[in-house]
């Protein structure tokens, strides 16, 4: 029997939530589906964080579930370009970092590492750059933004990236993570992001909520009003 990616994702235990099942239409035996290798959709990391919690404004969380449970063939298809915003961004980010280390003075080093979290293995997070010897902080995260989501920087770091931030941290165990980002273009602004252990047991609370409804092929269960305490008051 071929089993789907929720079914050998879900553990023994049985649902507690008693919520039915999110039914999708699908043209085929969802139990013929075949077994994916790909890592992303055995792990949450970072830049599902704010989507797992419903507060990515690029990402809806069925979106993010019908992913995690190799529901892709049921979702509107994710047009590459060229001259996407990733592809820019993936061009313009050493630029971006060596900036840094000019305003600052901050060395920092290319890594590239996957980590998981050492209790909850299905967090994980993708480290790109180090910050060399500084007690203040350890990570820094790079990004180029376009400018019609400039907007959502007027009042500094993003709720969703915030979010993005705070898993980064979980994962690692680090103190502080700096992330420098480039505004149309031409305005670069430099935030940091310091690890609040408050914050990040609720998203790590809030993340274990999303990722036992992938476990137990569920829908996700609706938020409550906890889920806000991980966005900072303006």
């Amino acid at each position: 029997m071929i089993y789907t990616r929720a079914e050998r994702l879900r553990t023994m235990r049985p649902s507690s939530t008693g919520r039915a099942a999110l039914h999708l239409v699908s043209t085929f035996d969802r139990d013929r589906r075949p077994p994916t290798s790909d890592p992303s959709e055995t792990s949450l990391s970072h830049l599902d964080a704010a989507a797992a919690l419903g507060l990515d404004p690029f990402k809806s969380e069925a979106r993010l579930w019908a992913e995690k449970t190799g529901r892709q063939d049921l979702l509107q298809p994710q047009q590459d370009r060229d001259d996407s915003a990733a592809y820019w961004s993936g061009l313009l980010e050493p630029i971006v970092a060596a900036h840094y280390t000019q305003r600052t003075g901050r060395q920092i080093r290319r890594t590239d590492t996957k980590l998981h979290h050492p209790r909850y293995p299905w967090m994980v997070a993708a480290v790109k750059r180090e910050v060399v010897a500084s007690p203040e902080v350890q990570l820094l995260e790079c990004l180029c933004v376009g400018m019609n989501v400039a907007p959502l920087w007027n009042h500094g770091v993003p709720a969703h990236i915030r979010l993005r931030l705070l898993h980064l941290l979980a994962v690692t165990g680090l103190r502080a993570v700096d992330v420098v980002v480039l505004l149309g273009g031409q305005d670069l602004q430099i935030y940091r992001i310091e690890r609040d252990e408050a914050e990040i047991a609720r998203l790590i609370r809030q993340e274990r909520m999303f990722w036992r409804s992938v476990e137990q092929d569920q829908a996700p269960p609706s938020r409550d009003k906890d889920v806000s305490v991980c966005v900072p008051a303006s």
